[in-house]
């Protein structure tokens, strides 16, 4: 289902915010002419993402630094190094995003 977020004013440049659409929780990214759109919450611990920072096209939880991609959700860096136990991330989910005239759409 295609859903309305926000406009395209509502958005700073490299400034994540959070908006709940239909009881989903989304952070919502403007990096230059690009929209992105990921789950709220970071898949190692949970700290809200809408206070990690924009570098490029990848977001850095503030909690731990882990790193993702904006484009697809791969975790890009680890600051730990390990793949296991309390230091595992799954990727983090992303949508789909459909910008209409200066509104924002997304997949969910």
């Amino acid at each position: 289902m295609l859903v309305r977020v926000s406009s395209l004013s509502d958005l700073e440049e490299k400034k994540p915010r959070k908006f709940s659409i239909n009881g989903i929780e989304v952070v919502i990214v403007r990096v230059g002419d690009k929209v992105f759109a990921i789950e709220a919450y970071c898949p190692h611990k949970g700290r809200n993402l809408e206070y990690g920072e924009v570098e490029g096209y990848k977001i850095r939880c503030d909690l731990h630094g882990y790193e993702y991609s904006l484009e697809n959700g791969e975790l890009i860096f680890n600051p730990y190094g390990k793949t296991s136990g309390w230091y595992f991330s799954p990727n983090l989910r992303i949508y789909k995003v459909e910008i209409k005239g200066k509104d924002i759409f997304i997949q969910i």
